[in-house]
């Protein structure tokens, strides 16, 4: 045409720029902009249009921009365009940039407009709720308020930014809802953490007669998962296929992680088999819940098959192989990963440090994990938080602390999972007044009301003695929690407070607050501990009524039940704590031993022994009860301990060497046993039988672990041993000792002689050697101390009958209450009584 000099004209190159939107010919279509430059028809809005579009449908923003700022006329079509170009491009702040022009420019937005700015936001991550606010403002000035197309993306873009009521007012507001409307609300309610409200609209949905989408269904066991309804997810499973969504894959992938998380394997690797098409998603979900089940091998296995099947794993694979590895200790397996992770490039994403780290921790050294805790992003809280778990499990306050403050001077804030770990440290070694410091950090940093740290702040002071505070802390909670409250009544009876602990489990009752396993254990228990038959009968009761005594599949179902034997055992009623015991389907290593103790307690000595040998040839029980297949457990090394712990309250010799025959062959080396069965021996008068028992562990070279009692003073933890005399204030302790134990004498205490060693050995040596390190700990308290506060000691040995003795002598002159804490359980000594009564 040109070659022939025939002149082309706008129409011309309207038909030539469509044939190149057509084929998409960008450099074609530059080539006919530059002619239309060059013929002057630059100016006309046809043409514009057409060029305007050809490069905002390649891509090619600039240049669509170039030709936009230029146009004579800019309707809010072509606003509308543009906009859409770069929201296509994720160009969130030019988006905005442009709509706030166009607003200037006074162009009304239409429903498109909106459209595309509230879909910018959504893909720009966090948004300031105030912009959020300011855009629905104009959308309904503008009249959109109701427009499903406008409210559905209005709705996601509130929900992913948290304003979790906002996407409800705006949800609730529609007069007509669409399937993406109820997906919109049903997916934000899920993301933030109201998986019980995602189910219930899902519910409601489904009722009203809206066909669910597979985006629907797939967040809907996706919320049914995090909450552990399993039960109701398995029900939408049978729905699936009703509505054909089983081949979806996005559904599949989420129903594998339902049956994963739940430990229904065969049902996850059903579904994983019969897919037709499997992404990183599937291999993740199903690789995760092998992991979490213990199946590491299988775990491996299905990342070789990912591999296979050409699919790429991703950190959150490596991540939850790693995993796996820790928990089984295979760490050279654990550290092959990591070489993996490193060769593709993702072994510095936190998750993948993160499970590498807990690996050093589960599988290597505590110093091993920190020197690699220190060539990680540190900028993390999670892997702060594992150090701390892996300092708590040593029980290295000093080391604990010095993390918590190291990671607040690098910046980082203590999360709701900081508090607990570090509070738990304070815990376990009786450390209060540093506990109440990080309360303080607590309230400072906003975490006063969280109901996982609050319940953690309450069984520390319920186990440190300060059980006015906890109660304070459970008073103050804004919402009912379950676990805090039981947290509390599990105080209340390590305590012996037991009138106090059912009070407050009827309280919670009463407020509508459903109990759990251990909520009824421990009130079973404090009735045991006030021999109240009746009123545990009730609350036995009521566990049968809410399913815990029954379901045995849930995990600690069995807990109500032993407490129950427990129970009818301490109020002697031994023939309904035989018959709670034959009736049980499952039993655990707790159910025999709490028959054993009942039978134990009551001196039916020889109905013990009869029930260990029924146990270890899986024989058929009393009343022709017949257990089917295997035991679930051997007699094993603590049931046999807590018989020889009855022989000697007992003093029967002759069941109690019985017993530590069979004991010494499980744990030839525990110096525990040799010790009981020397007590039972002295407190037979059987001196001889007793130096014979110190001389065979001489001969094994068993060595007894040394005691070992701390206590707190003024934020530093005192550490004493036996006979010890390396505290700056040991003679001051000793005078005050020796001061004690002459008061205690003068009211009726005397020293037992069969828990010492050896009488010769009292004769010939420093009496201040017999000084057991509670005694010491105790003096130091009682002169450190004021008045009004309880003494708290925690012993890593169990308390020897003279201790205890004299600790409630002591708890009567001093008027004071002492707590201990030994490797069986809290001893709360107040006016010359002890809360276990004499039985430990």
């Amino acid at each position: 045409m040109e070659e022939r000099g025939i002149q082309a004209n706008s129409q011309t190159f309207v038909w030539l720029l469509e044939g190149c939107l057509s084929y998409g010919s960008l450099l074609e279509a530059k080539k006919i902009h530059g002619k239309i430059l060059k013929l002057g028809f630059d100016g006309e809005q046809v043409l514009c249009d057409k060029i305007f579009n050809i490069y905002l449908a390649s891509g090619d923003l600039d240049s669509a921009m170039n030709i936009f700022d230029d146009m004579s006329k800019r309707t809010v079509f072509s606003w509308n365009k543009l906009i859409s170009g770069f929201v296509s491009k994720k160009l969130s702040g030019r988006v905005l940039g442009l709509f706030l022009q166009m607003i200037d420019d006074d162009v009304i937005p239409n429903e498109a407009t909106f459209v595309g700015v509230l879909r910018a936001c959504i893909g720009s991550g966090n948004v300031a709720v105030q912009c959020v606010n300011q855009i629905h403002g104009l959308i309904i000035s503008h009249g959109f308020g109701g427009s499903p197309l406008i409210s559905n993306p209005l709705i996601d873009l509130y929900a992913k930014n948290g304003f979790i009521d906002s996407a409800k007012k705006v949800f609730n507001n529609l007069c007509f809802k669409d399937s993406v409307s109820w997906v919109a609300m049903i997916s934000g309610f899920s993301q933030n953490g109201y998986e019980r409200e995602a189910i219930l609209l899902f519910c409601q949905m489904h009722i009203l007669g809206t066909v669910p989408t597979p985006y629907a269904i797939s967040s809907a066991l996706s919320a049914c998962t995090k909450i552990e309804l399993f039960e109701i997810g398995e029900q939408f499973h049978g729905l699936i296929f009703k509505w054909g969504f089983s081949s979806e894959t996005f559904v599949c992938n989420a129903l594998v992680t339902l049956y994963s998380r739940s430990g229904n394997l065969t049902s996850a690797e059903q579904i994983f088999s019969k897919m037709q098409q499997r992404d990183g998603v599937t291999y993740n979900s199903l690789i995760s819940g092998l992991a979490q089940c213990g199946y590491s091998d299988k775990a491996l296995e299905l990342f070789e098959k990912m591999q296979l099947d050409c699919l790429k794993p991703d950190c959150v694979t490596v991540a939850s192989l790693v995993s796996a590895c820790a928990s089984v200790g295979a760490f050279r397996t654990g550290e092959q990963l990591h070489s993996y992770a490193i060769k593709v490039g993702i072994s510095k994403d936190i998750i993948v440090e993160g499970s590498m780290l807990d690996l050093y921790v589960k599988c290597s050294d505590v110093e091993t994990a920190y020197k690699f805790f220190l060539t990680t992003e540190t900028e993390n809280v999670v892997l702060w938080n594992v150090m701390l778990v892996a300092y708590g499990q040593l029980n290295d306050l000093s080391e604990s602390f010095q993390i918590f403050k190291q990671m607040q001077t690098e910046g980082l804030t203590p999360n709701q999972y900081t508090y607990p770990t570090i509070l738990r440290t304070c815990t376990s070694l009786g450390a209060l007044s540093l506990g109440e410091q990080i309360h303080t950090q607590v309230i400072k940093t906003g975490f006063q009301f969280n109901v996982y740290v609050c319940s953690v702040l309450i069984d520390m002071y319920a186990k440190l003695g300060n059980l006015n505070t906890a109660q304070e802390i459970l008073r103050r909670l804004p919402e009912d929690d379950v676990v805090s409250w039981t947290a509390m009544i599990v105080g209340f009876v390590q305590h012996g407070m037991f009138g106090e602990a059912l009070e407050l489990f009827e309280e919670m009752e009463n407020q509508g607050i459903q109990s759990d396993n251990i909520g009824f254990s421990s009130a079973i228990s404090a009735c045991a501990g006030i021999q109240a038959l009746n009123q545990g009968r009730q609350i036995h009761a009521q566990s049968y009524i809410s399913g815990f005594s029954d379901d045995l599949s849930i995990g600690n179902a069995l807990i109500t039940s032993n407490s129950l034997i427990t129970l009818y055992a301490k109020c002697g009623s031994i023939d309904d704590a035989k018959r709670g015991f034959l009736e049980m389907p499952e039993k655990n290593e707790v159910s025999w031993n709490a028959m054993i103790t009942g039978f134990s307690q009551h001196g039916y000595a020889l109905e013990a022994i009869n029930l260990f040998e029924k146990m270890k040839k899986h024989d058929v029980m009393p009343n022709h009860v017949t257990f089917v297949g295997q035991m679930p457990i051997e007699p094993d090394a603590m049931v046999w301990r807590t018989l020889l712990s009855a022989c000697r309250v007992h003093k029967n010799m002759e069941i109690g060497e019985y017993a530590a025959n069979h004991l010494l062959e499980l744990e030839p080396e525990d110096s525990a046993t040799y010790v009981l069965l020397s007590n039972i021996y002295a407190a037979a008068g059987k001196w001889d039988c007793r130096d014979q028992i110190r001389q065979i562990m001489k001969d094994r070279g068993v060595k007894k672990e040394p005691g070992q009692s701390w206590i707190e003073v003024k934020n530093s933890i005192h550490a004493f041993f036996v006979g010890d005399r390396l505290h700056p204030l040991a003679d001051k302790i000793y005078d005050y000792l020796g001061n004690l134990n002459r008061r205690v004498a003068e009211i009726g205490y005397v020293q037992g002689r069969y828990s010492l060693w050896s009488d010769l050995e009292q004769e010939q040596k420093d009496p201040c050697v017999y000084i057991h390190s509670e005694k010491l700990a105790i003096a130091f308290g009682l002169l450190s101390l004021s008045d009004s506060m309880p003494i708290l000691v925690i012993k890593n040995l169990r308390v020897c009958n003279d201790c205890h003795n004299w600790i409630k002598f002591v708890s009567k002159i001093s008027n004071r209450t002492i707590v201990v804490r030994d490797a069986n359980r809290f001893h709360h000594f107040e006016g010359g009584v002890c809360s276990c009564r004499d039985y430990w």
